[in-house]
């Protein structure tokens, strides 16, 4: 029986091994449970943080696009309400100096009265040089070149009123 005794007591001190061994073994799992699902969570959040970051820059980069947009049609719209006032300028202009001709013929006359200017300052030219210190260096005589005169102005006397009625507003 001695043996029996012995043999009682090892199970019984296997068992208690086992079932300690076992706790211990649950206790270590139930640990690496809670720590996944804390890591689980975590994952969880960061991702849900991540969605809402690139949702929220979806969103500013809709909104700047909008405003750029607004800002855009705005200033085209002012552009071209400038061009208009431009154009409506340019016709009533236009159509004033279709009604008066007049203007249109005296336009060559202020022309040929400002060619005439320039001979009048020769003598002055005249009177500069008598002033002079003698010690200047001799001045080169170049021949003065004469511009050919205009004859065919008269033939393009229609196309002279049209410069005259663009340039005389």
């Amino acid at each position: 029986m001695a043996d029996n005794d012995l043999i009682s007591r090892t199970r019984e001190a296997g068992s208690d091994v086992m079932e300690k061994a076992q706790d211990a073994l649950e206790q270590v799992v139930g640990q690496i449970n809670r720590a996944s699902e804390q890591m689980n969570k975590a994952t969880e959040d960061q991702a849900r943080q991540a969605q809402d970051f690139v949702a929220d820059l979806i969103e500013r980069g809709r909104a700047a696009s909008e405003r750029l947009l607004e800002i855009v049609e705005k200033e085209l719209r002012a552009q071209i309400a400038g061009i208009r006032k431009d154009i409506e300028r340019l016709e009533h202009r236009i159509a004033t100096l279709n009604r008066s001709p007049v203007i249109a013929k005296k336009a060559p006359a202020q022309k040929a009265a400002a060619k005439k200017a320039p001979a009048k300052k020769a003598p002055a030219k005249k009177a500069a040089a008598k002033k002079a210190p003698a010690k200047k260096a001799p001045a080169r005589k170049t021949a003065a070149k004469k511009a050919p005169a205009r004859k065919t102005a008269a033939r393009r006397a229609p196309a002279k009123k049209t410069a005259a009625r663009t340039t005389a507003g």
